[in-house]
């Protein structure tokens, strides 16, 4: 009888260290990157679904963000040289950090969209 309880123990083991990778693949949450965001988006069902592409894009506004307050410094840095015209060093910043600001501004409004049906979707 001991020998039969320790092999059902020695099984039950065996069995829960087998599945423990399994269990924690499922309840690791995806991660979104450049390379499969269009995938991810086409098959995003799930609140962690959507919270996920919402993360991914929260975190585009913030790189946006840091790019276009470089751009701002730089443009400064320019202007304090004085660089003769028609060499517009500085305009052409100043351009590139509203594109950047347009940028944070139109991946917020994914990050929301995707917050949204997160709101509204299952699991």
């Amino acid at each position: 009888m001991k020998r039969v309880t320790m092999l059902f123990a020695a099984g039950f083991l065996f069995l829960a260290a087998a599945s423990l990778p399994i269990m924690r693949a499922s309840a690791l949450q995806a991660v979104v990157t450049d390379d499969n965001l269009d995938q991810m988006i086409a098959s995003a069902k799930t609140r962690a679904d959507h919270e996920a592409i919402a993360a991914f894009y929260e975190q585009q506004v913030l790189d946006a963000k840091k790019k276009a307050s470089i751009h701002r410094r730089t443009a400064e840095t320019y202007r304090s040289l004085k660089i003769p015209k028609p060499v517009y060093m500085a305009e052409m910043c100043d351009g590139i950090a509203a594109m950047w600001d347009k940028i944070a501004a139109d991946n917020s409004k994914l990050a929301k969209a995707h917050e949204d049906m997160a709101n509204n979707a299952g699991g």
